[in-house]
Protein backbone atom coordinates (compact mmCIF):
# COMPACT_ATOMS: atom_id res chain seq x y z
CA UNK A 1 0.00 0.00 0.00
CA UNK A 2 2.95 2.48 0.89
CA UNK A 3 4.50 2.31 -2.28
CA UNK A 4 1.03 2.47 -3.86
CA UNK A 5 1.05 5.88 -1.87
CA UNK A 6 4.04 6.92 -2.95
CA UNK A 7 3.36 6.31 -6.63
CA UNK A 8 0.31 7.80 -6.92
CA UNK A 9 2.30 11.18 -5.07
CA UNK A 10 4.80 11.32 -7.61
CA UNK A 11 1.93 11.74 -10.18
CA UNK A 12 0.62 14.69 -8.41
CA UNK A 13 -2.30 13.13 -6.88
CA UNK A 14 -4.05 15.81 -4.75
CA UNK A 15 -6.43 13.48 -3.12
CA UNK A 16 -3.63 10.85 -2.50
CA UNK A 17 -1.53 13.40 -0.64
CA UNK A 18 -4.54 14.30 1.70
CA UNK A 19 -4.98 10.44 2.38
CA UNK A 20 -0.84 10.35 3.11
CA UNK A 21 -1.75 13.60 5.62
CA UNK A 22 -4.70 12.19 7.09
CA UNK A 23 -2.78 8.30 7.52
CA UNK A 24 0.25 9.99 8.67
CA UNK A 25 -0.29 13.22 10.80
CA UNK A 26 -1.34 12.03 13.81
CA UNK A 27 2.41 9.98 14.44
CA UNK A 28 4.93 12.82 12.29
CA UNK A 29 2.84 15.85 14.74
CA UNK A 30 3.73 13.19 18.28
CA UNK A 31 7.39 12.26 17.22
CA UNK A 32 7.94 16.31 16.31
CA UNK A 33 6.50 17.35 20.00
CA UNK A 34 8.95 14.95 21.47
CA UNK A 35 11.92 17.95 20.18
CA UNK A 36 9.62 20.74 20.47
CA UNK A 37 8.70 23.01 23.25
CA UNK A 38 5.72 24.73 22.09
CA UNK A 39 2.48 23.31 20.33
CA UNK A 40 2.77 25.83 17.55
CA UNK A 41 6.27 24.94 17.19
CA UNK A 42 5.58 21.36 16.80
CA UNK A 43 2.59 22.30 14.36
CA UNK A 44 5.03 24.74 12.26
CA UNK A 45 7.31 21.38 12.02
CA UNK A 46 4.73 19.36 10.97
CA UNK A 47 3.17 21.81 8.78
CA UNK A 48 7.25 21.57 6.66
CA UNK A 49 7.14 17.93 7.19
CA UNK A 50 4.76 17.85 4.45
CA UNK A 51 5.55 20.90 2.13
CA UNK A 52 8.72 19.60 1.69
CA UNK A 53 6.96 15.61 1.16
CA UNK A 54 4.56 17.12 -1.81
CA UNK A 55 7.42 19.67 -3.03
CA UNK A 56 10.05 16.79 -3.54
CA UNK A 57 7.52 13.92 -4.43
CA UNK A 58 8.77 13.76 -8.09
CA UNK A 59 11.71 12.45 -6.18
CA UNK A 60 10.47 9.90 -4.18
CA UNK A 61 11.61 6.48 -4.13
CA UNK A 62 8.42 3.99 -4.30
CA UNK A 63 10.88 1.24 -2.74
CA UNK A 64 11.36 3.12 0.14
CA UNK A 65 8.18 2.96 2.65
CA UNK A 66 6.24 6.09 3.35
CA UNK A 67 6.64 5.96 7.00
CA UNK A 68 10.97 5.94 6.28
CA UNK A 69 10.14 8.82 3.95
CA UNK A 70 8.05 11.12 6.70
CA UNK A 71 10.30 9.99 9.71
CA UNK A 72 13.34 11.25 7.65
CA UNK A 73 12.01 14.13 6.23
CA UNK A 74 10.98 15.44 10.49
CA UNK A 75 14.39 14.93 11.28
CA UNK A 76 15.56 16.93 8.75
CA UNK A 77 12.71 19.86 9.26
CA UNK A 78 13.50 19.43 13.25
CA UNK A 79 17.32 20.32 12.83
CA UNK A 80 16.43 23.09 10.56
CA UNK A 81 14.17 24.53 13.22
CA UNK A 82 16.88 24.15 15.70
CA UNK A 83 18.99 25.84 13.44
CA UNK A 84 16.95 28.59 12.77
CA UNK A 85 16.17 29.03 16.02
CA UNK A 86 19.75 31.24 15.96
CA UNK A 87 19.72 30.82 19.96
CA UNK A 88 22.28 29.79 22.48
CA UNK A 89 22.00 26.26 22.63
CA UNK A 90 21.80 23.61 26.33
CA UNK A 91 24.02 20.85 25.62
CA UNK A 92 20.55 18.45 25.69
CA UNK A 93 19.66 20.40 22.67
CA UNK A 94 22.79 19.79 20.85
CA UNK A 95 22.59 16.55 21.83
CA UNK A 96 19.03 16.55 20.53
CA UNK A 97 20.25 17.36 17.01
CA UNK A 98 23.61 14.90 16.90
CA UNK A 99 20.53 12.39 17.42
CA UNK A 100 18.37 13.94 14.73
CA UNK A 101 21.26 14.27 12.28
CA UNK A 102 22.47 10.48 12.94
CA UNK A 103 20.86 7.43 12.24
CA UNK A 104 20.49 6.50 15.66
CA UNK A 105 17.58 4.93 15.83
CA UNK A 106 15.96 3.06 13.05
CA UNK A 107 12.07 4.46 11.62
CA UNK A 108 10.60 1.16 12.15
CA UNK A 109 11.89 1.28 15.74
CA UNK A 110 9.96 5.09 16.38
CA UNK A 111 7.43 3.59 14.96
CA UNK A 112 6.70 0.68 16.49
CA UNK A 113 6.96 2.83 19.78
CA UNK A 114 4.60 5.33 18.18
CA UNK A 115 1.97 2.47 17.80
CA UNK A 116 2.83 0.65 21.72
CA UNK A 117 1.83 4.29 22.97
CA UNK A 118 -1.18 4.42 20.75
CA UNK A 119 -2.27 0.94 21.73
CA UNK A 120 -2.15 1.75 25.53
CA UNK A 121 -4.09 4.98 24.91
CA UNK A 122 -6.82 3.12 22.96
CA UNK A 123 -7.47 1.34 26.37
CA UNK A 124 -7.68 4.21 28.51
CA UNK A 125 -11.68 4.63 29.09
CA UNK A 126 -13.04 7.18 26.62
CA UNK A 127 -13.82 10.15 29.12
CA UNK A 128 -9.73 10.08 30.38
CA UNK A 129 -8.48 9.85 27.07
CA UNK A 130 -10.36 12.77 26.17
CA UNK A 131 -8.94 14.81 28.57
CA UNK A 132 -5.68 13.69 28.07
CA UNK A 133 -5.71 14.57 24.53
CA UNK A 134 -7.35 17.65 25.40
CA UNK A 135 -4.70 18.46 27.61
CA UNK A 136 -1.62 16.99 25.77
CA UNK A 137 -2.52 17.25 22.23
CA UNK A 138 -4.87 20.44 21.77
CA UNK A 139 -2.26 22.15 24.66
CA UNK A 140 -5.90 22.98 26.57
CA UNK A 141 -5.43 23.94 30.27
CA UNK A 142 -7.00 21.78 33.05
CA UNK A 143 -9.74 25.13 34.07
CA UNK A 144 -10.52 25.31 30.18
CA UNK A 145 -10.96 21.36 29.94
CA UNK A 146 -12.88 21.17 33.26
CA UNK A 147 -15.39 23.91 32.27
CA UNK A 148 -15.96 21.79 28.81
CA UNK A 149 -16.44 18.54 30.62
CA UNK A 150 -18.15 20.15 33.64
CA UNK A 151 -15.35 18.91 36.10
CA UNK A 152 -13.20 20.57 38.64
CA UNK A 153 -9.75 21.62 37.76
CA UNK A 154 -8.58 18.77 40.63
CA UNK A 155 -10.50 15.71 38.95
CA UNK A 156 -9.03 16.72 35.30
CA UNK A 157 -5.65 16.40 37.07
CA UNK A 158 -6.42 13.06 38.16
CA UNK A 159 -7.65 11.67 35.06
CA UNK A 160 -4.50 12.81 33.25
CA UNK A 161 -2.29 11.81 36.18
CA UNK A 162 -4.17 8.71 35.88
CA UNK A 163 -3.17 7.92 32.62
CA UNK A 164 0.79 8.54 33.06
CA UNK A 165 0.44 6.00 35.86
CA UNK A 166 -1.31 3.66 32.99
CA UNK A 167 1.25 4.33 30.85
CA UNK A 168 4.02 3.44 33.52
CA UNK A 169 2.46 0.57 34.73
CA UNK A 170 1.60 -1.00 31.50
CA UNK A 171 5.41 -0.56 29.87
CA UNK A 172 7.19 -1.35 32.90
CA UNK A 173 8.94 -4.21 31.58
CA UNK A 174 10.50 -1.70 28.90
CA UNK A 175 11.34 1.77 30.32
CA UNK A 176 12.04 2.92 27.46
CA UNK A 177 8.65 3.11 26.22
CA UNK A 178 7.46 4.79 28.96
CA UNK A 179 10.31 7.57 28.86
CA UNK A 180 9.43 7.61 24.94
CA UNK A 181 5.91 7.89 26.03
CA UNK A 182 6.84 11.43 27.73
CA UNK A 183 7.30 13.18 25.03
CA UNK A 184 3.32 13.43 25.62
CA UNK A 185 3.48 15.36 28.35
CA UNK A 186 4.90 19.07 28.31
CA UNK A 187 6.28 20.91 31.17
CA UNK A 188 4.23 20.41 34.24
CA UNK A 189 1.34 22.86 34.36
CA UNK A 190 0.17 23.88 37.81
CA UNK A 191 -3.75 24.44 38.43
CA UNK A 192 -4.13 28.59 39.14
Amino acid sequence: MSSNLVLRLREGDDSCFKEIYDLYHFKVFCFVKKYTAQLADSEDVTQNVFIHLWKYRAKLDPNVELEAILFKSSKQEISKWYKKQNRIFSVENEQMIKELDSPSESDDSINLKLEKIQSLLDKVPEKRRKIFNLHKFEDRSYKEIAAEMDMSPSAVANQISKTLQYLKKNSIKNHELYWFALFFVSQAEFIS
